[in-house]
């Protein structure tokens, strides 16, 4: 999705990214995740939301191969997309858009997604909040039982009521900071594991008067 606009100077993670054929440093932040929590399947389908400019799909695909199916969402073209792409915004996209994709429920979704930022720290903390809220809303409408989903969050006051609310839905969730997260950067990642399905209803939803 967005990014921060003008240049930063490339620091080690940078120049290790571009020596090695990537698109953006921060493909070593889900380097760091999976090597943690083994987050990415040997088979089924993955997510990528906001999959611009693509590192974290090429990833994906040169560590688990051609046993994925693997769905990328951005509203910036990607070429040479290693899986399917669909230009939209993750706004517009429904779980069941992913899902027909995919052929099936996804196993992992996964979300770099963050704003153009302004400079004013609470307003760009609420709009990535935005985005993901989003994810998650898109993640426990395509995820089977069981699935991760794996979210950048820029901290702030209402950080913690995002953390409780994808509590709602998976047995673990950590909160991280991978080692190639810039040292002034505001992010970090929630990696949420065992999908819940969702509580069964009681039947009293519906009581005739």
């Amino acid at each position: 999705m967005g990014r921060k606009k003008g240049k930063r100077r490339q620091d080690h993670w940078g120049k290790k990214a571009k020596t090695e054929g990537y698109g953006a440093r921060s493909v070593y932040k889900l380097e760091e995740i999976h090597r943690r929590f083994r987050v990415l399947p040997r088979r089924g389908g993955i997510v990528d939301l906001g999959c611009c400019p693509g590192s974290w799909s090429q990833f994906v695909r040169q560590r688990c191969g051609k046993g994925v199916q693997l769905v990328g969402v951005d509203n910036q073209p990607v070429e040479n997309y290693p899986g399917v792409f669909l230009h939209a915004s993750v706004f517009e996209v429904t779980p069941e858009a992913l899902k027909e994709s995919l052929g099936g429920g996804a196993k992992l979704v996964l979300s770099d997604m963050a704003p153009f930022t302004t400079g004013v720290r609470f307003t760009d903390h609420v709009r990535q909040l935005e985005l993901a809220d989003q994810a998650l809303a898109l993640a426990v409408g395509c995820l089977q039982i069981g699935g991760d989903f794996v979210v950048k969050v820029f901290d702030g006051e209402d950080a913690q009521a995002f953390v409780a609310k994808a509590k709602q839905h998976f047995s673990k969730v950590r909160r991280v900071k991978p080692e190639a997260t810039r040292n002034e950067s505001v992010e970090f990642f929630l990696v949420c594991q065992a999908f819940k399905s969702p509580p069964p209803t009681t039947g009293k939803e519906t009581e005739t008067v």
